[in-house]
Formats: C-alpha cells, sequence, structure tokens
C-alpha cells in the first residue's frame, strides 16, 4: 500500500459557518496546531521551489486532442454566472468560507494548501498516489502523465476568456490580507474567477477516474481537496473553485466525445496495471 504524508481536510473538525462568521479565527487551537506541527514529516512544497514559467510551458506543448476544424472546447465565459460581487448576497457565503480557510493556516492541512499551489506534473502525480496505491511519476507512467497534461491543458484553455471577461479581484486583494505564499501576490492579478488550480485538479480527477474507475472515490476526494486548498490560502473565493469544478466538467464532457482521448485512456489503463 502506498502511503504519503498529506494533511486531509476531513481529519480536522470543523467549525460551523455560522462559528465562523461570528468568531473569525479559533485561537484555541493554536496549542494543537504546535504539537501536530513538531510531529509532521514535511514534503517538499512544490509551490516555493518549481521554476512556475517551466511548468506552465509544459502543459502548453502537451498534446492536443482537440485540433484545428473539430468543435471546439466550452467556453466557460459563455456560461458560468457573473461572479458575485460586495453588494450580492452571495458574497457573503465566499466571505465566511474565506474565514473559514484562514483557520487552517499553520496547521497540517494548511501546509498542504500550500504544497498543493504548485503547477509541476510530477507533484500532481504524486498526489493523487494515495488513491491509486501506487506510486506515479512521469518517469514510471509516461502515458498517463501525457494524458493527464493534455487533458488539464484543455480545461485551462477552456477558461481563459472567462478570467478575463469577468476579472476578479482575489481575495487577499479585497481583505488586504497576506497569504501563506506571499511570493505569489501580484497586486494587478485579477483573474480570480474562475480557479486555474481547481480545473486542473478537477481535469486530473476525472481523467485519473476514467483511467482507475475502482478508485473513483478516493480519486475524486483528492480532486476536491486540491480546489479548496485555494480557499485555505486566500487566493480565490468558494464561488471562484465552484465555477471551475463546473469549467472543468464542461472540457471533460468535450473531451469524451473524441476517439483519441479514448485510446489515451486505454494506453494509461494497461500502464497502471503492469
Amino acid at each position: 500500500m502506498f502511503s504519503m504524508t498529506l494533511f486531509s481536510v476531513n481529519t480536522i473538525k470543523h467549525p460551523s459557518l455560522w462559528e465562523i462568521c461570528r468568531r473569525p479565527f479559533d485561537v484555541r487551537r493554536k496549542g494543537l496546531v504546535r504539537l501536530l506541527l513538531c510531529l509532521l514529516v514535511s514534503l517538499p512544497l512544490s509551490a516555493q521551489t518549481d521554476s512556475t514559467k517551466q511548468h506552465i510551458e509544459a502543459y502548453k506543448k502537451a498534446h492536443k486532442f482537440i485540433k484545428k476544424g473539430m468543435a471546439p472546447l466550452p467556453d466557460a465565459s459563455h456560461f458560468l454566472p457573473t461572479p458575485p460581487n460586495e453588494n450580492d448576497t452571495k458574497f457573503v457565503s465566499d466571505s465566511c468560507m474565506y474565514e473559514w480557510g484562514k483557520t487552517f493556516r499553520g496547521t497540517l492541512r494548511g501546509d498542504t494548501a500550500i504544497a498543493d499551489a504548485g503547477y509541476a506534473i510530477a507533484y500532481f502525480l504524486k498526489r493523487f498516489s494515495p488513491a491509486v496505491n501506487q506510486e506515479l511519476t512521469p518517469e514510471t507512467h509516461p502515458e498517463l502523465t501525457k494524458l493527464l497534461l493534455a487533458a488539464m491543458n484543455a480545461g485551462n484553455k477552456s477558461i481563459q476568456k472567462a478570467k478575463k471577461r469577468f476579472a476578479r479581484r482575489r481575495p487577499y486583494q479585497y481583505f488586504s490580507e497576506g497569504t501563506p505564499t506571499p511570493h505569489e501576490e501580484y497586486p494587478n492579478d485579477f483573474t480570480s474567477y474562475p480557479s486555474g488550480h481547481t480545473v486542473r485538479a478537477w481535469m486530473a480527477a476525472m481523467t485519473l477516474t476514467a483511467v482507475s474507475p475502482e478508485n473513483a472515490n478516493a480519486i475524486m476526494k483528492i480532486g476536491y481537496e486540491i480546489g479548496q486548498s485555494r480557499v485555505i490560502l486566500g487566493f480565490h473565493y468558494q464561488s471562484d473553485v465552484d465555477a471551475a469544478r463546473l469549467a472543468a466538467s464542461a472540457a471533460f464532457a468535450r473531451l469524451c466525445a473524441e476517439k483519441s482521448f479514448h485510446k489515451a485512456i486505454e494506453k494509461a489503463q494497461k500502464e497502471l496495471k503492469k
């Protein structure tokens, strides 16, 4: 059984949204957090060491299942709703979830959220490894790596116009508060909606589920957690993350219409069973 030292969101007793809105940060947890951090066997944090531009280029160079002349990928700018603004009642929920996310900073779950900010395909493979009970790497699973890169790139491509159209400020910008990854903060980066990291994670989770359906529950759980990590870090609102999952689902459905996508899944399945 392959194991990995990552802290699951489900192992923490979550305060209710009502409690969070009344008490933005639960200071009584600090003693427990210090104890847990002493016991942590830490992983290298890809978000801090990876060359972001290099890994983004890897996605851009990935195989494309949708080529010129074919029906295009869904354009999320055409079907996603306008994100809540500060005068919208839905923004109250986004604000409460922002406070919810802050309660995990400085905890093991918060450390996992920092790691989840990485772009490297090697990290995604490692992150999903426990779900399939195998150690996944680009070297040991090249077909799966190519498949995931292509699927994640397709999902990311489907939201680019939406990011430009809605130009939403990120939570840390709106609330004028720092994040656990200050090196990724930019004052003029108004691309919060929808979440790119969540799109890639959800595409990876759905694609890996197609490859290994017997592990669907564990795979999708990890895909969900990566999205919630963006809320914890303060880089995205919950509505950004929810919209990203919808956009990714639409892009994945489009890929499923292509025989080449199914063939790539079959190759990855054979590789996974070796």
